[in-house]
């Protein structure tokens, strides 16, 4: 018999029919369900697997990407941006469901590299959901939800002119991830610390610079 407490990968159809995602290792165990074991993997499919999830959730995705080791694919910058920029967008609009044109949906990962991708942002996403675990009913209802998705919207449309500035890719993708996880667990906090340090480390780059 089957043990119900199982907690191991569950294949597509299972993650795309389970609970949805309400925090951050949620999200990254539905990616991780999605990718199976690919050889390439469809960003149409990583949103899709959020399910009925918040659209937070599924902001996240892209987000998370660019923040993890992939984001040193060529053009990743440039293709998070504008799918950050749509996904957020609609959060502005309130609808229930992500839209996403058929060209960037067929964008694809490859499956070995995402993995391991995934692999190394397990760890923190357990921490951090330790310190900073969901409130019932996430954030999708709060009164800074739409003024946390607008400054989303305005980072990803920044974001492929970044291509080219050292590291500010990533750390607008870190502060987006921030503001997601904000919107999805119901914790400004999040949002306000992030915004705090990304102030600090952009300050940072410039000095550099």
């Amino acid at each position: 018999m089957r043990n119900p407490d199982h907690s191991g990968p569950k294949g597509p159809a299972d993650a795309a029919s389970g609970d949805d995602a309400a925090d951050l290792n949620g999200v990254v165990g539905r990616l991780h369900a999605a990718a199976g074991a690919a050889e390439r993997v469809l960003l149409g499919d990583l949103v899709d697997a959020m399910g009925r999830s918040s659209m937070a959730a599924v902001l996240l995705v892209p987000a998370l990407l660019l923040v993890s080791p992939l984001s040193g694919v060529p053009g990743a910058s440039i293709v998070g941006g504008v799918v950050i920029a749509l996904i957020s967008g609609q959060i502005l609009l309130r609808r229930q469901k992500v839209w996403l044109p058929d060209l960037i949906r067929a964008r694809s990962l490859p499956g070995p590299a995402f993995r391991r991708a995934l692999a190394w942002l397990r760890k923190p996403a357990r921490r951090f959901d330790g310190l900073a675990p969901a409130r019932p009913g996430g954030g999708d209802d709060t009164w800074w939800t739409p003024l946390l998705a607008l400054l989303c919207l305005c980072l990803g449309l920044a974001m492929p002119m970044m291509e080219l500035i050292p590291f500010s890719s990533s750390i607008a993708a870190t502060l987006i991830s921030a503001l997601a996880l904000s919107m999805l667990t119901g914790r400004l906090t999040i949002a306000l610390v992030a915004m705090a340090l990304a102030a600090l480390a952009i300050g940072g780059v410039v000095w550099l610079l």
